[in-house]
């Protein structure tokens, strides 16, 4: 289903003069390792598979590719996020080849959404090369679609990742609704941080799903947790070690307002947060300055809140409620 740029690879193993590599390849893809390694063999390279988790662009296994002496890093899956390389490094986007799954579900998505509507599109990046036809299709059935400007963590017009939804939020002004083509948790992402309605495609389902309904459900739960924060009197201010979620600044900034509302604050360094790395910590709450994602998918894991910063800022006054929700500020504050 998927194609992997072999001749990319190619160029990239000549100029880099690679011959031992780290293969990181996140949990979907990963029955296509085998391939992958056979054809490393053919250019005598040593591969060296990760199995460690793998959450996006913004996770590269440097720390790892240093450790094992790898000349490079191939990192399958997602596209470059991030511009400085501590190694040298190719990102696989491993783009679907064939259509025929997103084509198929034309006719749903007008059925769903209905006709004369102007829809911004976005799409994870493995169904890039198949979007022009899908457009197509969608104007044949009276869909109107726009794709908006390319993010900051995005290096295509029209993808979306989990914490960058800039082709819908550049244009939300101009649509009624937006379409994400992936999952459920691309198109969550996208229903919090717009005020217009939001549909998501799971083209291998089948399957056209409203997100509203949900987004408001997870936001009453997230109104919960920042209540419980404001009683909590010890707080740590969690840092990742991830290259592409390490926000040092943001961590600082925000112990040194919750101390001046008299919080007694620590920082936390983390790389993989795990409940158990939290259970014996004699913190009340915790702030995330790691991936957003983490806080709204997977609160629930914690027995303490696990508070974004836009959320820290509302607990304390310092953000209204109704002009952070369905905003790029709740994710990106």
């Amino acid at each position: 289903m998927y194609k992997i740029e072999f001749d990319q690879l190619d160029q990239w193993i000549e100029n880099y003069k690679i011959k031992r590599v780290l293969v990181q390849v996140p949990l979907g893809l990963r029955s296509m390792i085998p391939e992958v390694v056979r054809h490393l063999k053919t250019k005598n390279v040593e591969a060296i598979i990760s199995i460690d988790s793998c959450w996006g662009a913004c996770d590269l296994a440097y720390g790892e590719a240093k450790a094992l002496a790898a000349d490079g890093l191939i990192h399958m899956g997602h596209a470059r996020m991030i511009k400085y390389e501590e190694v040298p490094t190719i990102y696989l986007e491993c783009r679907v080849s064939d259509p025929t799954s997103l084509i198929r579900v034309a006719d749903k998505v007008a059925e769903v959404i209905g006709e004369k509507k102007v829809v911004g599109l976005g799409m994870t990046v493995q169904w890039l090369d198949t979007v022009d036809l899908f457009i197509e299709k969608l104007k044949e059935r009276g869909i109107i679609p726009l794709i908006g400007s390319k993010g900051p963590k995005t290096p295509y017009r029209g993808v979306v990742v989990g914490c960058d939804y800039t082709c819908i939020w550049s244009i939300v002004d101009k649509i009624d609704c937006s379409l994400i083509i992936g999952s459920t948790f691309h198109g969550l992402g996208a229903a919090l941080t717009t005020s217009k309605p939001v549909y998501t495609i799971d083209p291998e389902l089948g399957i056209v799903k409203e997100m509203d309904t949900e987004a408001e459900n997870l936001l009453k739960c997230r109104y919960a947790w920042i209540e419980v924060f404001k009683n909590a009197k010890r707080i740590g201010v969690l840092i990742s070690m991830k290259i592409g979620q390490r926000k040092i600044g943001t961590a600082l900034r925000l112990k040194k307002i919750l101390e001046a509302e008299g919080k007694e604050v620590d920082l936390l360094s983390v790389d993989e947060l795990r409940e158990d790395l939290l259970d014996n910590l004699p913190y009340d709450g915790y702030v995330n300055t790691a991936c957003p994602r983490l806080s709204l998918e997977d609160q629930m894991r914690f027995r303490a809140p696990l508070l974004l910063p836009s959320e820290v800022l509302l607990s304390i006054g310092k953000l209204k409620w109704k002009n952070t929700i369905y905003s790029t500020k709740y994710l990106l504050v």
